[in-house]
């Protein structure tokens, strides 16, 4: 957008007010010698309001190369820059003054220009106080075209943004559910294995009434392994639970490890055979005492 741009040409070209006149080379030479920012900066304006308000960027220079008129742009409004980079305006055209100096450069949408032969370039007006080239039949001002295609733009970024919310907090609430599962599995888990010893005289009763479960769970969350024996590295809690599942079945351990309530000792016969030795010497020291 810094370059210069044609935005017109010699020729006989008819107004939007239905004046036609020919346009020489020594018209534009005049035009850009004449052309004085400091009284009058021609600003850059979107189709042609009848003021020149807002501008979207000012011209600064003026030229003629052949038989074309070329402007040079600065100051340019950068979202309006963008737009015209992407061809959303690639028409332009002029509004002059009756005594030939520039007034403003309009810069067009889809309208097909008037003036044939211009690098994306034709002209417009409706303003009898000045001459401006242009072939539009519309009722939406290029302004509002403008606008409308902003906001557009906007509510579609909204929405986006909004879906990409909306995806976020879905799977925020995904990743929490799939961790509550896992922990719920991993707590029915550790309590089979916990029952699982009980049964097997393994574990005590006791020691799920003092929080072994909690103690097991606490292990688990340390994920780093250990080199608890020589050449075998392991994490606590699949240490633990080999530890847990090596203890031999003593006939002692067993006897603590009985259920709460359970007191049947005679089904133990390792238990029976100790009681019924102890009679046994219970009897010879009488028999003794009596001689």
């Amino acid at each position: 957008m810094s370059n210069w741009m044609e935005i017109f040409k010699t020729g006989r070209h008819t107004s939007a007010n239905g004046i036609t006149r020919e346009w020489t080379e020594a018209d534009l030479e005049k035009m850009a010698a004449s052309y004085q920012p400091d009284s009058h900066e021609a600003p850059i304006v979107v189709g042609h309001p009848k003021s020149d308000a807002p501008a979207f960027g000012w011209i600064d220079q003026l030229k003629v190369v052949g038989r074309h008129l070329l402007a040079k742009p600065k100051q340019l409004e950068p979202q309006f820059a963008e737009m015209v980079r992407t061809g959303r305006f690639k028409k332009r055209s002029i509004s002059v003054y009756p005594d030939g100096t520039l007034r403003h450069v309009g810069f067009l949408g889809a309208q097909p220009p008037a003036i044939k032969g211009l690098k994306d370039v034709s002209f417009s007006d409706q303003d009898e106080e000045t001459y401006e080239y242009q072939d539009v039949e519309d009722t939406m001002t290029e302004l509002e075209k403008l606008q409308a295609a902003l906001d557009k733009e906007k509510a579609a970024r909204e929405a986006a943004e909004k879906k990409a919310a909306d995806f976020e907090e879905k799977a925020k609430t995904a990743r929490a559910d799939f961790a509550e599962a896992q922990k719920k599995a991993r707590r029915t888990e550790v309590d089979n294995f916990i029952e699982s010893g009980i049964k097997d005289g393994k574990i005590l009763p006791a020691w799920k009434k003092q929080g072994l479960a909690d103690f097991m769970l606490a292990l688990d969350e340390q994920t780093q392994t250990y080199e608890f024996a020589e050449g075998r590295e392991e994490t606590p809690g699949k240490w633990f639970r080999a530890f847990i599942s090596d203890f031999a079945e003593h006939p002692l351990f067993k006897e603590m490890a009985r259920p709460d309530g359970d007191d049947s000792r005679q089904e133990d016969a390792a238990y029976a055979e100790d009681e019924k030795v102890a009679d046994d010497i219970a009897g010879v020291h009488k028999r003794g005492e009596n001689k």
